[in-house]
């Protein structure tokens, strides 16, 4: 029997490494998922498309290769404009599939149609209408473009009638593109220069970093006593309980704090860091030493960046002494940092809240946030020590992430715990996806902090002298909405009680939620 170009398409899929996809079906995409199945790639439903983009693009990443989601067409390909979006501006591999009407349906036939390709190919770094003859090439370019630094999102239609379609003849293989990067040796001869002229210099670590670099970024670091901070997307690239930690910088709570700490540096040094993340404009108005191994986002280059392999430089920079002492330096910012993180210790508090959970979580927890209040302080203050253990929607900073970005994580790495921390607001967004954590096997924690109230925007109208308007809501019961998914629960009203719920929920076997109340007032002062 001959190829089709569904199988072409599934074929390709598989020998880049995907070994599962995430979505929603449709009759115009039944030919592919029969394609996918038959290849060996495990479908999991999801309850909506954005959700299944957000699953996929973490699971993808984390398994080392692109996620997959797939949709129909219409309104299932417009639901994917938030995975693809969040994708390009975090970073994160995601190859989307969806139908479309084929080229023989009349134009005069305006039923579903969208124009998809121009809607949703400039939030992606490859789109393009599959066609026999060319379905594999197209295919291994999207899946290119999602995973080449930086990775990000593609987007792919395929109509039902070309799915069936004979494959046809394809055009060889491309062969893999090439980048030009800076001499390793001049450029850490140059950043040793530059910092052996600083008393104050902090490095930011941003997500432009690869985990693999992680290890000789700590050496580097504790062997030079260097002060340093991270973006949030960057989290645990670094040891955060390190004494030359400094902070998580980019907007997070306690931002001003971070900026003052900025403004005090005579060098800043952006090792990774990506634009992409920072709320404020601080980076276009201070100098920066960029050190990247790849453009930023969108495929952005600051200015005089110096662009070198990271893992070759910090071969070099480790075996070299120090050019001056730093220690003490930023001492008032740690000093600051902690007691507000100390304060809240023990009482139902944004920051007790953050070190109940810790104290339960093993290090080596994968920590996913939904985008609200507690996004701010789990991004401060959340201890994280390891490289890819910690999750957010930041450069696109969107609401829905959390709960479908935890699944994904727990499918690509069963053997570890995973707790995702949302808002109520977030998680009236997504509760129903906890019926596809159910039913896939992923064993996810979910903390839902209630406060019954969107409360970030709440303090910004606030700010602005404004009166409260669409920001506050009857609270959903957390713990009975898991309840009619099949989902157990409790609700913790201490910090002990948390504790002890996070620590009993993550050594079990099942998906559970904990109800935190949480009075919105608190973030006051925080955030």
């Amino acid at each position: 029997m001959p190829e089709t170009v569904a199988d072409g398409v599934a074929d390709e899929l598989a020998r880049a490494g995907v070994d599962r996809a995430f979505g929603l079906p449709g009759g115009e995409v039944l030919h592919l998922l029969d394609a996918v199945r038959r290849r060996g790639i495990e479908f999991t439903l999801c309850r909506h498309e954005a959700a299944a983009g957000i699953a996929a693009a973490v699971y993808g990443k984390l398994r080392g290769t692109a996620g997959v989601a797939i949709s129909t067409l219409g309104p299932g390909a417009a639901n994917l404009m938030f995975p693809l979006a969040n994708s390009l501006l975090d970073r994160e591999p995601l190859v989307a599939i969806s139908a479309d009407l084929p080229r023989s349906v009349p134009a005069g036939h305006t039923h579903q149609r969208l124009p998809l390709l121009a809607a949703l190919g400039p939030v992606s770094k490859f789109a393009a209408a599959v066609e026999p003859g060319r379905h594999r090439q197209q295919v291994r370019a999207a899946i290119s473009a999602a995973v080449s630094e930086p990775m990000g999102s593609a987007y792919l239609t395929l109509s039902a009638e070309d799915a069936r379609a004979e494959g046809g003849s394809e055009p060889a293989r491309p062969g893999p593109a090439t980048r030009s990067l800076g001499d390793t040796g001049e450029v850490a001869a140059e950043l040793r220069r530059r910092l052996a002229e600083a008393e104050r210099p902090l490095v930011l670590v941003g997500l432009g970093t690869k985990w693999q670099d992680s290890i000789l970024l700590k050496a580097w670091f504790e062997r030079w006593r260097l002060p340093n901070g991270v973006t949030p997307k960057a989290k645990g690239m670094v040891d955060e309980l390190d004494a030359t930690f400094v902070g998580v910088f980019g907007g997070m709570a306690i931002d001003r704090t971070m900026l003052e700490a900025l403004g005090s540096a005579d060098l800043v040094v952006g090792f990774g860091l990506d634009p992409v993340e920072i709320d404020k404009t601080w980076h276009t108005e201070r100098e920066i030493l960029w050190i990247l191994e790849s453009p930023c986002a969108t495929g952005v280059v600051p200015e005089g960046a110096l662009l070198t392999e990271h893992s070759a430089l910090l071969e070099a920079l480790c075996v070299d002494l120090p050019p001056r002492d730093w220690r003490g330096v930023f001492d008032r910012v740690r000093t600051t940092r902690s007691e507000i993180y100390e304060a809240g210790r023990g009482r139902l508090t944004p920051t007790g809240i953050v070190a109940a959970a810790s104290a339960a979580a093993p290090p080596e927890t994968l920590v996913t946030t939904d985008v609200g209040s507690h996004k701010y302080l789990f991004g401060q203050f959340w201890p994280s020590r390891q490289p890819g253990c910690f999750w957010m929607s930041n450069g696109l900073s969107g609401m829905g992430y959390g709960i479908p970005a935890a699944i994904g994580a727990k499918l690509a790495r069963p053997d570890r715990p995973v707790l995702a921390v949302v808002g109520d607001g977030g998680f009236a967004m997504t509760a129903q996806e906890l019926e596809t954590a159910r039913r896939a096997g992923a064993a996810i924690v979910v903390i839902v902090i209630v406060d019954g109230s969107l409360s970030l925007i709440r303090l910004a109208q606030e700010a602005r002298g404004l009166p409260n308007l669409g920001v506050d809501f009857t609270p959903i019961d957390s713990v009975l909405a898991a309840n009619a998914v099949g989902v157990a629960g409790v609700r913790a009203e201490t910090t002990e009680a948390l504790t002890k719920a996070v620590s009993s929920a993550l050594a079990g076997g099942n998906p559970f939620v904990i109800e935190v109340p949480l009075d919105p007032d608190s973030y006051r002062g925080l955030v």
